[in-house]
């Protein structure tokens, strides 16, 4: 298959190392000069924490797409969530008849995806690994196992969600799902659980989990996004290998509470030690998606008639530190006290 990848980062660099290994047409379009001139000229260099490895690969900029000699069976959107729309509409005019689009990305975007090319070119896929662009072409993959999920917005198994699995085959544990919304949400509730708090307070994957009371706010934070998902009819799946009935309910049951802790303690050993998107992001000074995390649940929250405190208050601070408020631990008293938890 013709595959095209927007956002030649961590995500859609992975993607396409597994891809082209196995015998697949990549091609990554990116937005970064020296990146794409690093890919064409050097391929990608991976670190995991087993071992290092080199793949050949071809990138172009979006200005050269009108170079393009041949339309793509496929195309994955591996870019920020704020950039879902344009995107789609950028590739749209370069897919086959019959061709579709895959969102491996954070949130939950495959409505606005389907919007401009219909729900019929349109599937999920729901990464559940870390990894970082530390050098232009050269990706750093720091989770313990790889672990992806194909699902179609009707929940039907098809052929094309078995032969995308196929050429993933050499990447990890790779499944299809027929709850693509229940996997999404529960992926929503990690990312809104991680992403934000680890850029907030300055710390790492395990890190958060680690800290009692950062982990008591990813745990308020989990049940907020459960409760709205549930009240708008979603069956989620498990958050971190934990039930997301026991994160609904820890805030007021006790033996719920001290079991989704025991979850996020045992969960540390495979998160690694990498830092979350939203925290490199930051750290960087990019633009955050906070906006697509966190607020995607409240947004959600009001059509759900949920109450989000906390996911809430965690809008706001991120907000505030990437306009400047120094990032660290101390930014937890702020939210305690913002949030009465």
């Amino acid at each position: 298959m013709t595959i095209a990848i927007l956002g030649a980062g961590a995500i859609g660099g992975s993607l396409a190392g597994y891809l082209i290994e196995s015998k697949q047409d990549v091609i990554l379009i990116d937005f970064w000069p020296e990146n794409v001139e690093t890919i064409n000229s050097s391929g990608l260099h991976f670190t995991t924490p087993e071992k290092e490895f080199h793949i050949p690969a071809k990138a172009i900029h979006p200005g050269q797409m009108s170079s393009l000699k041949e339309d793509f069976d496929y195309a994955i959107l591996a870019v920020k969530s704020y950039d879902t729309e344009w995107c789609t509409q950028l590739i749209k005019p370069y897919l086959k008849p019959n061709g579709f689009i895959m969102s491996a990305q954070n949130s939950i975007n495959e409505e606005t995806i389907a919007n401009i090319v219909g729900w019929s070119k349109v599937i999920g896929c729901i990464l559940l690994f870390g990894a970082e662009v530390y050098a232009p072409g050269k990706i750093r993959q720091t989770s313990a196992y790889n672990k992806m999920l194909l699902g179609e917005p009707s929940g039907l198994i098809t052929n094309r969600l078995e032969k995308i699995k196929e050429s993933l085959a050499n990447s990890g544990e790779i499944n299809t799902t027929t709850n693509l919304w229940g996997e999404r949400w529960a992926k929503l509730a990690t990312n809104s659980m991680s992403n934000s708090l680890a850029g907030i307070t300055n710390l790492g994957s395990s890190e958060i989990r680690n800290n009692p009371k950062v982990r008591h706010i990813m745990i308020n934070i989990a049940s907020e996004v459960v409760n709205v998902a549930y009240n708008l009819g979603v069956n989620v799946e498990p958050i971190g290998h934990a039930p997301a009935e026991l994160f609904a309910n820890a805030p007021t049951k006790k033996s719920a509470y001290e079991k989704v802790v025991g979850y996020m303690t045992a969960y540390t050993q495979i998160v690694g030690g990498g830092r979350p998107s939203l925290a490199q992001d930051l750290s960087k000074g990019r633009h955050i998606e906070v906006d697509y995390l966190n607020g995607y649940v409240v947004n959600k929250a009001i059509e759900a008639k949920v109450d989000v405190p906390v996911n809430t208050a965690i809008v706001k601070l991120a907000h505030s530190i990437a306009n400047g408020t120094p990032a660290g631990i101390s930014n937890i008293n702020n939210l305690l006290s913002m949030t009465n938890y």
